[in-house]
């Protein structure tokens, strides 16, 4: 397990992830989010996860991403190691591992990005970064 180290979160900031609904549910049930291990995020104060043209949950991060973390092997997530292969990852890999505080409902913001056609298109497929404020204020994606 590696924390992060230079990890400062800037107290406005929210981190929006793109995230199938098994991460949603890891977030509400566990108070977890998990990622690939090692990626690249701007140190954040909360996290917003963007699922199928919504942004519609935002959760407090608690302190610094862990790398290296083997779910299967930490027994305070052993109930989680259990069900995650059903919904969106292997507990016998790396992972970086969020925790997750204060996992709370927020919007809908709905998604009204187009592209040169006019046609829908996704938000984000990664993460972008936005602030508490316009993330409250917001309706639509066009409005962060």
């Amino acid at each position: 397990m590696a924390i992060r180290k230079s990890w400062v979160a800037d107290g406005a900031q929210v981190l929006v992830v793109a995230a199938g609904k098994g991460a949603r549910d890891q977030a509400v049930r566990f108070g977890v989010y998990h990622s690939h291990n090692h990626r690249t995020f701007r140190p954040s104060k909360y996290i917003a996860f963007y699922h199928k043209g919504l942004i519609d949950l935002i959760a407090e991060i608690e302190g610094p991403p862990e790398d290296d973390v083997i779910i299967a092997q930490r027994p305070e997530l052993a109930e989680w190691a259990r069900v995650m292969p059903e919904s969106n990852g292997d507990p016998w890999e790396p992972h970086c591992l969020f925790r997750l505080k204060n996992v709370q409902a927020i919007g809908p913001v709905v998604n009204n990005a187009r592209d040169k056609n006019g046609d829908p298109t996704a938000w984000t497929q990664k993460q972008r970064y936005t602030t508490v404020a316009q993330l409250r204020s917001a309706r639509v994606t066009s409005e962060i």
